[in-house]
């Protein structure tokens, strides 16, 4: 399979009488987006806002965020299972917006749903401290405020809040349709030196249910088995985010599509090793003997893959810390040289509790992606985007703050992709 990406940076964003690409100057027919938005009838009103790097901003109830990108050329569509067929992609030529996000921001009613589908507080700022916590301070954004309609059910509110975010961002990507990008890049895993270490990757998702479910060709991974994908297939926008539980710990759809990891075993590919795929896995499920199987599944297809290391990278925490660790000592025990990307506890002053919840002594190899345990105080801000206050604790009952005013939060859990570990943000642990 051969992938070629072609990138068209984006610097600027306004709107304008119609949507086109000016240059690296992305212009958006603000009405024309919103009606493609309010078309299925589940919204009341949809706010279209742009928040741009720097300015004095928050954007608040975050769940998804998306990158604009089309199917050019190629078998499949873009977001297959949800705008296309089910054809499998990872072939041909796609075009990505470079540097834009779409997000979905919206508040879900809590009816009074607890525990892990929870949907929690979700937010990004754009300039001082905070700015720090979520990559997303660095892209051009636009968020789309959508206020639903009463009296749905919660899986058709998560339908068509994923469609509205999936649609609004291959809309924005039509604009570079047979248009020369800027920069190509081609992903292709052919094998030109046989001799170098051999090395898979081994992507854990979490998919529990509404609101904390990850969609692979649109179909929930809810109870997923050990699969082998093609990078190229998570590259091309087969896998996507419907997970708003934990927004520190989260992977968007985004960042499914821009991998940190998957990009940087292609960097190297060839030179220093031979990245030979992806190991598709799901966390978080409810009995060790299941936690035991997917483990000892990884480690058997990562073997059928003659692989000599294995990079391992999990979403969310707790239940799924476990199987993270049981397939690192699976890995370990076959034979191959397992690295991980994780967060790290320790309290609000690194000395509280064990660097994680549960560990295995095969466990050697871990690279730190920050803690979300530090307390945080985000100054005030001009502007706010996607409501006017923000819902802390709702585990507790939740409260309310005023958005735009200082924040004090006892953890930075709220922080969006905060602390992600695909490697993919701002902050790591110089001692861990």
């Amino acid at each position: 399979m051969r992938l070629e990406m072609g990138t068209f940076p984006i610097t600027e964003a306004t709107f304008g009488p119609r949507t086109e690409l000016d240059g690296t100057r992305l212009v958006i027919d603000h009405d024309e987006l919103a009606a493609l938005v309010l078309e299925n009838g589940f919204f009341r009103r949809v706010r279209i806002e742009i928040v741009s790097p720097g300015e004095s901003a928050r954007i608040i109830h975050l769940l998804d965020a998306i990158e604009p990108r089309i199917k050019v050329e190629g078998p499949g569509e873009t977001f297959p299972g949800f705008l296309g067929s089910v054809e499998t992609v990872g072939e041909g030529r796609t075009h990505r917006l470079g540097g834009v996000a779409v997000m979905q921001s919206a508040e879900i009613p809590g009816r009074g749903k607890g525990g892990l589908l929870m949907v929690r507080e979700g937010i990004v700022d754009m300039t001082g401290p905070g700015a720090a916590y979520s990559p997303f301070s660095q892209t051009i954004n636009i968020v789309l405020t959508l206020e639903l309609e009463p009296n749905f059910s919660d899986e058709e509110y998560d339908r068509t809040i994923r469609l509205a975010g999936l649609k609004a961002a291959r809309y924005l990507a039509r604009t570079t349709v047979d248009r020369r990008a800027p920069q190509y890049r081609t992903y292709d895993l052919t094998i030109s030196c046989p001799a170098l270490p051999r090395v898979v990757y081994v992507h854990q998702i979490q998919s529990q249910g509404t609101f904390a479910r990850t969609f692979f060709y649109g179909k929930p991974l809810d109870h997923l088995i050990p699969t082998l994908v093609h990078p190229n297939e998570l590259l091309d926008g087969a896998l996507v985010s419907g997970n708003y539980a934990y927004q520190s710990m989260k992977t968007p759809t985004w960042l499914h599509g821009n991998n940190p990891v998957i990009e940087q075993l292609y960097d190297r590919h060839g030179r220093d090793w031979n990245f030979v795929g992806v190991i598709l896995s799901r966390g978080h499920f409810y009995g060790i003997s299941e936690k035991q199987h997917s483990a000892n599944h990884v480690a058997k297809l990562a073997r059928m893959w003659n692989a000599d290391g294995a990079m391992i990278t999990w979403e969310g925490g707790g239940n799924s810390i476990i199987e993270a660790m049981l397939t690192i000592q699976a890995l370990e025990r076959a034979g191959i040289k397992t690295t991980a990307i994780s967060y790290e506890l320790g309290g609000a002053d690194g000395t509280g509790t064990p660097l994680l919840l549960y560990s295995v002594p095969e466990a050697d190899a871990l690279v730190s992606c920050g803690t979300y345990e530090r307390p945080l105080r985000l100054p005030s801000v001009k502007r706010v985007v996607g409501g006017r206050t923000i819902r802390c604790d709702p585990a507790k009952g939740g409260h309310h703050l005023p958005a735009h005013q200082s924040l004090q939060l006892d953890t930075s859990l709220q922080m969006y992709c905060g602390t992600n570990q695909v490697g993919f943000g701002r902050r790591r642990g110089i001692d861990f």
